[in-house]
């Protein structure tokens, strides 16, 4: 059983390597779906790594789409499908404006059936066929996974957290933020901000009630995992 899991995690393993490292991708995922006409169901998720959004069913949403997309032209298909709707990225790197882009290649394993794999990236994917390229080598080994009845990858548990109510911040909380993130001390952040220490020490306690923590790490540890 270890062997066939540890396939999933190979896959899993070239979000992080070359040629995938050098798209930024930062988020994979495989699965199975039905397609009949324009309707997509989808049977199985086998792999997923790197989820991003802010609500779960957006990749679902997006993967929905992009499926339909494949079934009509059959070939590996790249779409930007618009603004990032992560409020953690959006609000706290202040980039409201960008965009989400997607590629998708899937290969047919029964009637009506389809594996697919989806990789997406907030990168502007400047050599479109090696992108094409990529993901068609992503369903290929995702196809002799799944055809040698390997078992869907499952990742090992984590501790949930209450996610971070980005809204509850304001514009200089969120710069704050960003700074105790980085690892900078309170003397370093003060200069930063043209304030006193005392200040910003006060500011970041009001932070930790705020996040519910009770020291520096932990906040920088729940901003970085909230992003």
């Amino acid at each position: 059983m270890e062997k066939v899991k540890n396939g999933w995690e190979v896959l899993g393993q070239s979000i992080e390597s070359p040629p995938l490292a050098g798209l930024d991708v930062d988020c994979v995922a495989v699965g199975t779906a039905s397609v009949n006409g324009p309707a997509v169901h989808f049977e199985q998720l086998l792999f997923m790594q790197g989820e991003i959004h802010e609500e779960p069913e957006t990749l679902q949403s997006h993967c929905a789409s992009l499926v339909a997309l494949w079934a009509a032209v059959r070939a590996p298909s790249l779409i930007d499908l618009g603004k990032c709707t992560c409020i953690g990225r959006r609000l706290f790197l202040q980039e409201p404006t960008l965009g989400r882009r997607f590629a998708i290649d899937a290969t047919p394993i029964s009637d009506n059936l389809l594996l697919f794999a989806v990789i997406s990236s907030t990168k502007r994917w400047s050599d479109v066929e090696s992108v094409k390229a990529i993901v068609a080598d992503l369903v290929r080994q995702a196809n002799e996974l799944h055809s040698s009845k390997t078992p869907a990858y499952v990742p090992p548990p984590t501790q949930e957290t209450e996610e971070l109510d980005w809204y509850q911040f304001t514009a200089r909380e969120l710069e704050i933020l960003k700074l105790v993130a980085s690892g900078i001390s309170n003397k370093q952040i003060a200069r930063e901000l043209g304030s006193s220490p005392n200040t910003v020490r006060n500011q970041i306690h009001a932070l930790f009630r705020k996040a519910k923590v009770t020291n520096r790490t932990e906040l920088a540890l729940r901003v970085a995992a909230a992003i």
